[in-house]
């Protein structure tokens, strides 16, 4: 085990490093007037050759926190690790998202106009992190705001209690049953009779073996045979088709190489 002076944050238990992380974002403490230091520490340098850093008797980078130390003694201190991350880009991120979270510029100690921070400016660049990673306190407080707040289980209560005596809204929704066949054929019938498409009307099509067929409802027929797509036929109508911002060619559908709009009807 290393010999060290940093425990987890809030569990107090030792902590032991990862060696495949690059460093640790931490809190330092001063137990007599509660007044803290967040900063991260790097585990190496990565130059042109890997130095280690010492990082385990460590005690922050703020000349006024040290000044504390020295003043009345490390015994009064609490140094705790926040959390590692495997890159500088992602410790950096997370050192300045505790600093703001805690706003370690602006904090007050209660019932006083002290600081409650040593941090005399946030650091790091601001860049997107690499890695996520999700604060558990962020995780708690959002499960207690909504799972454990009363009032917003209540209204989900009502609401659902609302629904289930709304007759007319059972009625509704027994209509929209999607895994009603009946249901499904009247919908799928409603969509390809009378809307305006280009995929629907007559259109003929050719085949790769020279077939020519005329279909009175593009969309329809496709739906009909179990085998076409019949927005990949619209497609291959047009000539192409959308996809990542930019126009890919539509040569063919399976066996069929051409698609064309026989007049402006959009009768079955």
């Amino acid at each position: 085990m290393v010999n060290n002076h940093w425990v987890w944050y809030k569990s107090g238990k030792p902590f032991v490093p990862d060696e495949d992380k690059f460093g640790f974002v931490y809190i330092i403490t001063n137990t007599k007037t509660t007044k803290a230091y967040v900063g991260c520490k790097q585990y190496y340098s990565m130059g042109k050759r890997k130095t280690k850093h010492k990082w385990e008797m460590y005690t922050g980078s703020s000349k006024y926190l040290n000044k504390d130390i020295e003043k009345i003694g490390k015994k009064y201190f609490t140094f705790e690790v926040i959390a590692e991350y495997k890159n500088k880009r992602s410790l950096r991120y997370y050192e300045m998202y505790y600093q703001v979270k805690w706003n370690v510029l602006t904090a007050t100690i209660e019932g006083s106009d002290e600081r409650a921070y040593y941090n005399s400016y946030v650091g790091g660049k601001f860049f997107p992190p690499i890695e996520l990673y999700q604060d558990p306190d962020y995780k708690e407080m959002m499960r207690k705001k909504v799972y454990d707040n009363v009032k917003v289980l209540d209204k989900k209560r009502k609401s659902a209690l609302k629904r289930e005596e709304n007759i007319e809204y059972k009625k509704k929704m027994r209509e929209n049953n999607y895994d009603n066949l009946e249901v499904k054929k009247k919908l799928r019938d409603k969509n390809l009779g009378e809307k305006s498409s280009s995929a629907l009307g007559p259109h003929k099509l050719t085949f790769e073996d020279g077939r020519l067929i005329v279909v009175p409802n593009l969309a329809r027929w496709a739906m009909d045979s179990n085998k076409y797509d019949w927005a990949q036929l619209f497609h291959l109508k047009r000539g192409y088709k959308i996809q990542g911002g930019k126009k890919v060619r539509i040569l063919k559908c399976k066996d069929i190489i051409k698609v064309e709009e026989l007049n402006d009807s959009r009768n079955i």
